[in-house]
């Protein structure tokens, strides 16, 4: 039974976009190379880093989604240790066993689409619920005595 991974893995922010698409690939290749199944792939973009690695201080980071079995997970993270573009990579396991027409499923579902509008702009006046207005008379009856 193939398990559920997730892996993130940083390169340098300054990677030009078809290396970008290179490593992306190649690493997609290594998954179904092996018979795994690549359930979606996430670029998140340039972001600051926590801390320098390898004297960068920001990076691009790149999730890819798959199921498949343990030497999967094995021969990307040996490709990730000597490919000198990759400066730091995480696996987790999602699932122990994962069901393929469930699988499947998820692959052929179309992405969520969300308005940028909604996203962004809040209500014009928010509303407190009771419970929140509940909550907040008691604090200020404590500090006004």
């Amino acid at each position: 039974m193939p398990r559920r991974y997730e892996t993130i893995f940083i390169t340098p922010a300054d990677i030009p976009d078809e290396e970008l698409h290179t490593l992306i690939e190649r690493y997609s290749a290594i998954i179904t190379g092996r018979k795994g199944i690549l359930v979606k792939v996430e670029k998140w973009g340039k972001r600051k880093l926590a801390y320098e690695i390898k004297k960068h201080l920001r990076g691009y980071y790149i999730l890819l989604d798959f199921a498949g079995q343990t030497d999967v997970v094995n021969e990307m993270e040996r490709n990730f240790k000597i490919d000198d573009k990759i400066l730091k990579y995480m696996t987790i396991k999602k699932e122990d066993a994962v069901d393929l027409k469930v699988l499947e499923a998820e692959i052929n579902l179309p992405a969520k689409e969300t308005k940028p509008e909604e996203a962004i702009v809040p209500s014009a006046s928010p509303e407190k619920t009771e419970e929140e207005k509940d909550s907040v008379a008691p604090a200020a009856a404590e500090t006004s005595g």
